[in-house]
């Protein structure tokens, strides 16, 4: 058979595997959630700033009533900015796609005040109320106030408190921002889809003003009961926007929790409350049936990002449900760009092409409200933490790394010294050692520590941290203290394998580990909320290798010599089939950029331990095989309901209407933005000082004299070689298609280079003499077949795979 058909037959198996896994993904998408119900008439109430640890039945009788007859959920309110300002989350909300209003990302920065009148101002410059009088000659120059009210999220509240007269004008402005551009978003397509809107408050009309739309507009809430009925009555879409705790704080130089007092946002939420109430009663009086969203639309003044109230009330969600949304593919978890959807939805309306966020649904499983709501406040806490907290973590992971590098030199530098061989030095390899598997144990360690509820405790970052310290010492000790302490890949096998099995084992079970994970993703950047994301997938895909490779070598030797090819392909293609179908089954892994990475790894590895001649026809061959199967994966996730669609079937729907660019060129700009600015990137200098170092003439893990490094068996260190080598293929092919860039193959690093400093630490054997194999074993000699290495360690005869 030539090598072109013996190849044919597997790929195909691979194929139908990973379309056939589809249909089911979609399914369990969907499970438990309720169809949308159509609606006459859609009220949206934007509250900024309004969390879950706000909502009460004494606070907040009114939110607290709707909540529990409706369904509530988490809600990320994320723009196309760090941190989602006022009008930007009524951009974002009317666009259906992220947002942002035209200004600096952080408002402008805080300017002093003088403290006395201007000489080219003129004495008509009035002092601000408090400034002391001028100081005489030989006074010492107080230090001017600052004024912060411009700062973060202050600009745009005060705009929208004394501006936005031509809300239609404001409207283009965003469109025509860089960064709204970016997401392909257009702003006020909820507007331009329904054509009238009865608009409350200034803000809120940016989520409706676009062109020919018929506005009804109030400064304020109507107060009067009938006036207000009338109010929403006037079209079918009634947007509010309800700012009161904007007014309860005032932007600082440094970032606070909230942006808001104590005392002030107590008031603020009893006068939103009171309105709320109104706004029920007045739906309650309308003739038809209405939807009913209410939204913690942004952040407010210095407020740092959170997760915020989401709730609905009306058709199709009276079942005191969680929220859920195919864009977040978990309950109760949604988005701000769901809500423009769901309107359009329930009105019967088309919803169009350039929206990202998908219709609402509620699912029937909720517990009484009280237990609802505090556990919303623990889903809060628990991305908070991870959001203000990743990036020191990420600095903690290279500076993890640097150490385990440089203690390396250090201490296998000094190998052979009259120092090593005496007092403590002795025993610094083996310190050494113990410290690689525990610096390798650290990433599976930050998805183990989310076995613990960290969130729940009085300290929840301490927390974190404990049970993160917690689980590297517990994979370290299984790594050291089992039976295969005595293989010499033994060790770093257990903790490439836990990797591999716990990032296996978590999305099978719905990836509760992953999100919020200090390497997963984070429900307030919103990136994804379920499957893997990027860094989890560097982590998968060479632990996946490793292991495939190690589980291949281990049939190659129990096998003859004449079956040991297909044996041996068996395995490896059977492992790919398995993990590519995990990765990219829109029910479990969802990763797109991780088929195209992980299927050619898997068919490269086939090839080089069969024996197989690469040849550049053949990778080609094998990447078509990785952009086919993906492909295939997302056409088949297309042509389900729009509504039901993960983000690789709205891909191609981005494709066919010509939207797609805009995808691709936000992917690469963040990874461009990453190589520059993520702390992650460092980690890939550092791997490379080590590889340098590791891999040089007479280095560490060279073979010296025939001998492989680390007392490893010829067979074995070829293996080990191949696995490394189709490892960093995926990895490169990774960073190249997902918008995590460099980010990808250093994560892996963070797992890779101690294992490898661990290898090379190893006690190097001397080189064999005759009729003496490594270590001293016995060697049996040459055998017949020219393909066959044969070595004797612990009594097993090892291959060349």
């Amino acid at each position: 058979m030539s090598t072109g058909r013996r190849w044919t037959l597997p790929l195909v198996l691979l194929l139908t595997v990973l379309l056939g896994w589809v249909p089911a993904a979609s399914a369990a998408d969907d499970a438990g959630a309720g169809e949308p119900a159509a609606a006459d008439r859609v009220v949206v109430i934007g509250v900024p700033g309004l969390v879950w640890s706000d909502v009460d039945p004494t606070t907040t009788p009114q939110v607290w009533d709707m909540a529990e007859q409706g369904s509530i959920g988490a809600l990320s309110v994320r723009a196309a900015r760090g941190t989602t300002c006022l009008l930007d989350g009524w951009a974002t909300l009317g666009a259906g796609n992220r947002a942002r209003f035209p200004g600096p990302d952080d408002g402008l920065p805080p300017v002093p005040l003088p403290t006395v009148p201007l000489p080219e101002d003129g004495p008509g410059v009035p002092v601000p109320e408090g400034a002391p009088e001028e100081p005489a000659d030989d006074a010492v120059e107080p230090e001017p106030r600052v004024d912060t009210s411009l700062s973060y999220c202050g600009l745009q509240e005060r705009i929208a408190a004394v501006a936005l007269d031509d809300p239609a004008a404001t409207v283009q402005r965003t469109a025509d921002d860089e960064g709204t551009a970016r997401f392909g978003a257009e702003p006020a397509a909820l507007g331009a889809g329904v054509g009238c809107a009865a608009v409350a408050g200034r803000a809120a009309a940016l989520a409706v003003a676009a062109p020919d739309v018929q506005l009804e507009r109030r400064v304020v809430l109507p107060t009067d009961p009938a006036e207000l009925t009338a109010f929403l009555d006037e079209c079918p879409l009634s947007l509010v926007s309800l700012d009161h705790l904007t007014m309860a704080g005032r932007p600082g130089v440094d970032r606070t929790d909230d942006g808001t007092e104590p005392l002030p946002r107590a008031g603020a939420l009893s006068r939103i409350d009171e309105a709320v109430g109104r706004v029920r009663a007045a739906v309650a009086e309308l003739p038809q049936d209405a939807l009913v969203l209410l939204a913690g639309i942004s952040e407010v003044n210095d407020g740092r990002p959170q997760l915020h109230v989401g709730i609905a009330t009306g058709p199709g969600f009276d079942t005191s449900g969680w929220l859920t949304s195919a864009s977040t593919g978990r309950a109760p978890y949604v988005q701000l760009i769901d809500l423009a959807p769901t309107a359009l939805r329930a009105l019967g309306l088309d919803v169009p092409a350039s929206m990202n966020g998908q219709p609402l649904r509620a699912t029937a499983d909720r517990p009484p409200l009280a237990d609802a709501v505090a556990a919303l406040e623990h889903v809060n806490v628990a991305a908070t933490v991870h959001h203000r907290n990743v990036s020191t973590f990420f600095w903690l992971v290279v500076g993890v790394g640097v150490a385990v590098v440089v203690l390396g030199v250090l201490v296998l530098g000094l190998r052979g010294t009259r120092a090593a061989r005496t007092g403590p030095g002795r025993r610094a390899p083996d310190a050494l050692r113990v410290l690689c598997l525990a610096a390798a144990a650290l990433p599976v360690a930050t998805y183990l520590a989310g076995l613990a509820p960290w969130e729940r405790t009085g300290s929840p970052l301490t927390s974190l941290v404990l049970a993160v310290l917690a689980a590297v010492v517990v994979v370290t000790a299984v790594a050291l203290l089992g039976p295969w302490r005595r293989s010499e890949l033994g060790p770093p096998l257990v903790v490439v394998a836990g990797t591999l099995a716990t990032l296996v084992g978590d999305v099978l079970t719905g990836s509760n580990l992953e999100l919020n994970g200090l390497l997963g993703y984070s429900a307030i950047v919103a990136g994804r909320f379920t499957g893997y994301g990027n860094l989890s997938f560097g982590l998968l895909s060479v632990s996946a290798l490793l292991v495939t490779a190690a589980a291949a070598a281990a049939v190659g030797r129990r096998v003859p010599p004449e079956r040991r090819s297909a044996a041996v392909a068996a395995v490896v293609l059977g492992a790919g089939v398995l993990t590519v179908g995990v990765i990219g089954a829109p029910a479990l892994g969802r990763d797109f950029g991780g088929v195209l990475a992980a299927l050619p790894g898997f068919l490269l590895l086939a090839m080089l331990l069969t024996e197989v001649r690469v040849t550049v026809v053949r990778l080609t061959a094998i990447l078509a095989a990785a952009v086919l199967a993906v492909g295939s994966i997302a056409v088949l996730d297309w042509t389900g309901p729009a509504a039901e669609r993960s983000h690789l079937g709205r891909f191609v729907e981005q494709v066919l209407t010509g939207e797609a660019w805009t995808v691709v060129s936000r992917k690469a700009e963040a990874n461009l933005n990453i190589l520059l600015g993520s702390p992650l990137a460092w980690m890939l200098p550092v791997a490379l000082v080590a590889a340098v170092w590791l891999l040089r003439p007479g280095g560490p893990l060279r073979t010296v004299d025939g001998v492989p490094p680390g007392g490893l068996a010829p067979a074995d260190a070829a293996v080990l070689r191949s696995a490394l080598l189709v490892g960093a293929l995926s990895l490169t092919l990774g960073a190249a298609v997902n918008d995590s860039g460099v980010a990808l193959p250093a994560t892996a690093a963070a797992l890779l280079v101690p294992l490898l400093i661990w290898l090379a630490a190893a006690p190097r054997p001397g080189t064999p003499g005759k009729g003496e194999g490594v270590r001293g074993a016995a060697d049996t000699g040459p055998d017949d077949d020219p393909d066959r290495v044969t070595v004797v360690s612990r009594g097993s005869t090892v291959w060349n795979a």
